[in-house]
């Protein structure tokens, strides 16, 4: 196989997302392809062209959407029994009372599933979201980018 042109046009926030844009279409348009396919996906990308076709328009302001919690909130203390080694459904356990009762879950667990768990603590609100704000960019837009250049062999 010899060496081909190509040229792409890509869409992003940045050049870098950009052509990460281009490199996730090309290698689901073209699969695998053993490594080479003739397209953007076998450029090394340091010999690329690369034009700003239309600038990105990057948001000034922020949109905020707050989830109002009413009433008194109350800190728990929460202990997470989860195996060392991955986990399955049925494996982990939440025990929101005590560490003696974290330990003792544990220990049935470990026997249970054969497997060494380890034991989180954390704080969280009870009766709450944990989530107590979103806050996307208002209106952007993303930019165009071309991208030229020739496949390696």
């Amino acid at each position: 196989m010899g060496r081909t042109n190509y040229f792409v046009r890509a869409r992003g926030y940045s050049e870098n997302e950009a052509r990460q844009n281009a490199l996730a279409d090309d290698r689901e348009y073209n699969g695998h392809q053993e490594g080479y396919s003739g397209t953007i996906c076998s450029s090394t990308g340091e010999a690329d062209k690369v034009k700003c076709v239309k600038k990105p328009k990057l948001a000034k302001r922020c949109a905020v959407s707050k989830n109002v919690c009413k009433g008194a909130r109350k800190w728990v203390t929460v202990y997470d029994v989860k195996p060392v080694y991955g986990s399955r459904v049925g494996q982990t356990a939440r025990i929101k009372t005590t560490q003696g009762d974290a330990i003792k879950k544990a220990k049935e667990l470990a026997l249970k599933n054969q497997t060494a768990y380890q034991i989180f603590i954390s704080k969280e609100l009870e009766n709450s979201k944990p989530e107590i704000a979103f806050i996307q960019p208002s209106k952007s837009e993303q930019g165009e980018w071309e991208f030229s250049g020739i496949a390696r062999e």
